[in-house]
């Protein structure tokens, strides 16, 4: 697999110029929007192990955590635009996982949940520092790597359960520019 993330970045500018709003959201709220996304890839997740374990309650298709897996990653290329990084691009052999059994997809999603939450303490910190205490150097490296991580995390994810993670970033893109009525399409 592999993800340019410099056509996901120019959409996403675009689709924001023509957000209403958008000049409203700032690192806080992306750091939110982050954290809302992964955690709606979270409940697709508990709910399509319902499916496939046959496990009562509300289930959902792979098609659906793929679009929270698309929501997940367009939010952290938001994140990024508002602290001015950029993913690289995303090959195997970046992140592919080491020679052995392969990893649960539970495991993979607690390491998400665990990246993600990790993010949204140092954005934290960086917010606290930004109403007045000193400012460490250090919290804006720690939240490109952990927004990094979680990137990578759910490409993991993306792996394990056969999803083609471009395709899924593309279609929930989309999904949401026509829901919108926004022109910007990926």
């Amino acid at each position: 697999m592999k993800i340019d993330f410099s056509n996901l970045r120019a959409a996403n500018i675009s689709r924001q110029a023509e957000w209403p709003g958008n000049d409203k959201a700032d690192l806080g709220f992306r750091a939110l929007e982050v954290a809302d996304e992964a955690g709606e890839l979270m409940g697709a997740l508990k709910k399509l192990a319902r499916a496939q374990r046959g496990i009562a309650g509300n289930t959902l298709s792979m098609q659906d955590v793929a679009d929270e897996m698309g929501d997940t990653v367009i939010a952290l290329d938001l994140l990024a635009i508002e602290m001015d990084f950029h993913f690289r691009v995303w090959a195997d052999n970046d992140w592919a996982h080491q020679a052995g059994p392969p990893t649960p997809v539970e495991e993979l999603a607690l390491m998400l949940d665990a990246a993600v939450g990790n993010l949204s303490g140092f954005v934290a910190d960086r917010l606290q520092e930004d109403r007045g205490e000193v400012r460490a150097d250090s919290t804006d490296q720690k939240i490109r790597k952990h927004a990094g991580r979680t990137a990578f995390w759910v490409m993991c994810l993306a792996d394990a359960l056969g999803v083609d993670l471009e395709t899924a970033i593309t279609t929930k893109f989309n999904k949401t520019s026509e829901k919108y009525g926004m022109a910007t399409r990926l």
